[in-house]
């Protein structure tokens, strides 16, 4: 019987979604909570491998387990034990029958994740473990748009990918946006079908010189023409992104 489970965590504590041998990942956390209440090992596949530090909102995983499972008659029951289980920085939403078919990660037709940038003098302590703290002056999140223009639609994202081995790196990106959400925060919001290790960052690090007026909006598109992993500058730290949504059909 495969399962749904739609869980949020705090990625602070974790060395990233995917299970790592001697590392504590969100992966790793979860399957061995799922061993523990299945009784036998449980492999499951997550919609998106966030990197170490990351956070998420909305991440989704699929799981097989045997139908004479005894939580199947009470999967809210099911959903507290796992919950406990998995620690306070993991939290359980859900845990669902899934429909025919579904895979977490190949049902998936679009990731959303966003950016926050705490672009004043001071910033609310409460923020430290989800925004990073750029610091004035205030950033132009019009400009930051109209150059992350350049990156909608498929193109070979090798300027800002960290490349592991042969792996092609042209992906489809269906929306960036940056957006000022309060007097100190701008929030940038990257939407594709997927993404590669550090991307998203990568983004975020290229437009950061647009908002402060020191690059022309033109300066995304030739770091993104130029294929050169050196031109992106400083990648934005882990701790601002999230994963906030997965889109299925």
């Amino acid at each position: 019987m495969r399962l749904r489970i739609d869980l949020a965590y705090d990625g602070g504590g974790f060395r990233g979604f995917a299970r790592q041998p001697g590392q504590r990942t969100v992966q790793g956390v979860l399957e061995a909570a799922l061993e523990r209440l299945v009784g036998r090992v449980v492999a499951t596949t997550g919609a998106g491998r966030t990197d170490a530090g990351v956070h998420a909102l909305a991440q989704v995983v699929t799981c097989d387990v045997p139908e004479d499972w005894r939580y199947l008659a009470d999967l809210g029951r099911a959903r507290r034990a796992l919950d406990r289980l998995c620690g306070a920085d993991l939290t359980v939403w859900s845990v669902a029958v899934a429909p025919g078919g579904f895979d977490a990660r190949f049902s998936a037709r679009a990731r959303r994740y966003r950016y926050r940038i705490c672009d004043a003098e001071a910033m609310a302590p409460l923020w430290r473990h989800d925004t990073w703290h750029l610091g004035g002056p205030p950033l132009d999140p019009a400009a930051m748009t109209a150059a992350a223009a350049a990156l909608v639609g498929e193109h070979d994202f090798s300027a800002f990918c960290r490349r592991a081995g042969d792996q092609h790196l042209v992906r489809r990106v269906l929306r960036v946006e940056a957006l000022r959400a309060g007097p100190d925060l701008v929030t940038v919001e990257v939407d594709g079908q997927a993404f590669c290790h550090q991307m998203v960052r990568s983004i975020v690090g290229a437009l950061l010189p647009v908002g402060r007026g020191r690059r022309d909006p033109g300066h995304v598109a030739a770091v993104l023409a130029g294929r050169d992993r050196a031109a992106v500058g400083a990648i934005a730290p882990p701790h601002g992104l999230t994963l906030i949504a997965v889109d299925y059909a």
